[in-house]
């Protein structure tokens, strides 16, 4: 017995160099070090609220929209990093209606200010952006859209970014140091036929002249980027509601309407304003 516990001891032994080995040959990049480090483009401004808009094409698998970004500055700046991945890309970006310059660095974009950031003001940002964002090889275990059809051959969609980081699909503050403090409004366009379910409660739903629909949800409370995700599909919606130790508790959910009999396949279920 001491026999095999010491040849298991030698073992994890050897493991365990070859990883250290491993992590410090591991050669770490500019990259590496705009997205993991709070730089001082991140560091100045306090994220408040994202109001995010996007229209998904699932014919041609792309995305375009924009993203207004709220917050509040701590310290006097004049450029702010905003993170968003290729092969996404990142158009015009204005603050009260005017163009701003950006300098576009990898993942990483920085735009210069020309508003005076006055400690204690809080001021918006809004970024345009489009492309076809890199699809996911094998959901939810790596990052990306999942461009899928049900059984019934409707469109199925959703997102996965918890590893890579939202800014794979949005423009966004793409680091976990902070949230924005109020919440977020997210707006999801979609083909008439289908259903866009987010993060939040479902605040309205819109027909489009272009017979498309647009459904707007909202999230009051704080939320982590890798968090926002859109699910949409040909789904039917029902809800219940609970006696709860506060009041009454309402519960949507939202199953494929190819999976009827199928009750498993709930996707989006709600508990008062979480933002899950």
């Amino acid at each position: 017995m001491k026999k095999y516990i010491s040849t298991l001891l030698l073992l994890i032994s050897i493991t365990f160099s070859y990883a250290q080995q491993a992590h410090l040959e591991k050669k770490y990049t500019h990259q590496d070090s705009l997205r993991g480090a709070i730089t001082p483009e991140r560091v100045w401004w306090d994220l408040l609220k994202y109001n995010l808009t996007v229209a998904v094409d699932p014919e041609n698998q792309s995305i375009k929209g924009s993203n207004i970004i709220k917050y509040k500055v701590l310290e006097p700046n004049t450029v702010m990093q905003i993170d968003l991945q290729p092969p996404m890309v990142m158009g015009s970006v204005t603050q009260e209606g005017k163009p701003l310059e950006v300098t576009h660095e990898g993942n990483a974009h920085f735009i210069k200010l020309i508003k005076e950031q006055i400690p204690g003001d809080i001021n918006e940002i809004k970024i345009e952006y489009s492309g076809k964002p890199l699809a996911a090889k094998n959901a939810p275990w790596d990052g990306g859209f999942s461009w899928k059809k049900d059984a019934n051959q409707k469109h199925f969609i959703a997102t996965s970014c918890q590893g890579i980081g939202a800014s794979l699909w949005w423009p966004c503050k793409d680091h976990m140091y902070d949230e924005p403090d109020n919440g977020m409004i997210i707006s999801v366009n979609v083909p008439g036929d289908l259903i866009a379910v987010s993060n939040g409660r479902l605040k309205s739903e819109k027909k489009e002249k272009n017979k498309t629909k647009t459904f707007t949800w909202e999230v009051v409370n704080p939320i982590n980027n890798y968090g926002v995700n859109i699910n949409i599909g040909d789904y039917v919606h029902f809800s219940e509601k609970y006696p709860g130790e506060k009041g009454p508790l309402d519960m949507d959910y939202w199953v494929l309407r190819s999976n009827l009999e199928k009750p498993k396949c709930i996707l989006k279920m709600q508990k008062n304003d979480e933002g899950f």
